[in-house]
């Protein structure tokens, strides 16, 4: 089978705002701590041919990925469907332009047209250089650099990192979390050529700070670089919108900060290290399929309150900056939120999203846009079985989408999202649907 791979570094060429909705600065204003890439995968399979890239920024807009998408297919006869376009979700890389906020300046925005020349620079590059290789595949649970985020508390809410133990009003952690790390890596003349690693935590181990960085999978990039030389590293960021690398149940300090962010980057590094020692099967590939959908999302309702409450924060911005800067980050978000909902539902009272499904041999990578609570996650994986990959913010960025629990018990995540009750499983059944498809 021919497989290509390409890492095209991103930072030191442009200056970008920093990502995260809520803070200010640029990239200039930023020390560098790992590189910024564009990592591209191709693997060529006749009609079943794709170029799958991930770079390290918060998220791209679904217009700026299908853009790229459709470039990229011009040039090597691909379709768009067979493009796919991810996104880390470093919160100390490039923002996105669906996060752009009205509570500061945007300043230029020419940067996403550079990020997006990038990437496919790196597409097209991995396209350019496949050669036959053979795949190896291994997993590991790893429950140290991942934790749930939400704890209910004992206003009969739920809250986003609620500090450690011994914070006031905590009663206990919301949901599960999902230890599993997953390797694949193709390997030609005996030596690795890429490897693509999925794991499923937050990397907003850095927000905030006055870095520019990859978050901890550009500490495990660097520590695999040491290893195996200057070869793709690609991460897939699997469903994590209620997962972060923060132990709250015992140590709130692990895994945050520049120290967190080295800690849970060497910690998967090494995990990853060590499967590929212990692993000396590889396999041809003989079976690739790939499949592009679109599945509808209903926006939720405004109710009289929410819009209230977004108006009030709103006229707090202009009369009185520092009272808005001490309000609670999910009351920003819900104001945030509500404006831009009310924009979006005078179009249209729901959203088509895309959803994507590869499968080479036994092995499935299933995709969607959104920060998926990882419920949804642990549930496609049991009723899929097997090799089982789960990538979200891919050709697209749509923000949060909670469990049908967390979605009654509100908290940040809820109040960001722009979502339905029932948005998450329609997005696992999609999935489910799409990955049965590339099976059969």
């Amino acid at each position: 089978m021919q497989i290509g791979f390409s890492q095209i570094r991103m930072d030191g060429e442009f200056v970008f705002r920093m990502g995260g909705t809520f803070v200010s600065y640029t990239s200039a204003d930023c020390q560098p701590h790992t590189p910024l890439y564009a990592t591209a995968w191709a693997v060529k399979a006749g009609e079943n041919s794709f170029i799958w890239a991930s770079c390290d920024i918060a998220r791209f807009a679904k217009e700026d990925a299908l853009d790229i998408r459709r470039e990229v297919a011009a040039a090597t006869g691909l379709t768009p469907e067979q493009v796919l376009i991810s996104a880390t979700h470093a919160h100390t890389g490039p923002t996105a332009r669906a996060s752009v906020s009205p509570y500061f300046p945007t300043g230029d925005l020419s940067y996403f047209e550079k990020i997006a020349a990038k990437t496919v620079e790196a597409c097209l590059a991995a396209w350019a250089n496949t050669q036959e290789a053979a795949m190896s595949y291994a997993t590991c649970d790893e429950d140290k650099c991942v934790h749930n985020r939400r704890y209910l508390m004992e206003n009969g809410e739920s809250k986003m990192h609620p500090g450690g133990p011994g914070y006031p009003g905590r009663l206990m952690k919301e949901g599960p979390e999902d230890p599993q790390l997953q390797a694949v890596w193709f390997v030609a003349e005996g030596k690795p050529i890429g490897i693509i690693v999925n794991y499923s935590s937050h990397p907003s181990v850095m927000y905030g700070l006055k870095y520019v960085s990859a978050d901890y999978p550009g500490v495990m990039r660097r520590a695999l670089h040491a290893v195996y030389g200057d070869i793709p590293v690609m991460f897939l960021q699997g469903c994590a919108g209620n997962l972060t690398p923060c132990d709250h149940e015992h140590d709130a300090t692990w895994g945050k900060g520049v120290d967190g962010a080295e800690r849970v980057g060497t910690v998967l590094a090494a995990d990853v290290i060590r499967m590929i020692a212990l692993t000396r099967e590889t396999e041809e590939v003989t079976e690739v399929r790939v499949r592009t959908d679109s599945v509808r999302v209903n926006y939720r309702e405004i109710t009289e309150e929410d819009q209230r409450k977004s108006d009030e924060i709103f006229a707090l911005l202009d009369s009185d900056h520092k009272a808005f800067d001490a309000l609670d980050v999910s009351v920003k978000a819900l104001a945030n939120k509500i404006r831009n909902l009310r924009d979006k539902r005078a179009v249209a009272p729901y959203e088509d999203i895309p959803i994507s499904a590869v499968r080479l041999n036994d092995l499935t990578l299933v995709t969607n846009p959104a920060e998926l609570f990882v419920e949804y996650q642990l549930d496609l994986k049991q009723k899929l079985g097997g090799r089982t990959i789960c990538a979200e913010l891919t050709n697209g960025g749509i923000c949060y989408v909670a469990s049908k629990q967390g979605y009654l018990l509100k908290g940040y995540e809820v109040n960001a999202g722009f979502y339905d009750y029932n948005a998450g499983q329609t997005i696992e059944d999609a999935m489910l649907r799409a990955a049965r498809e590339v099976r059969d």
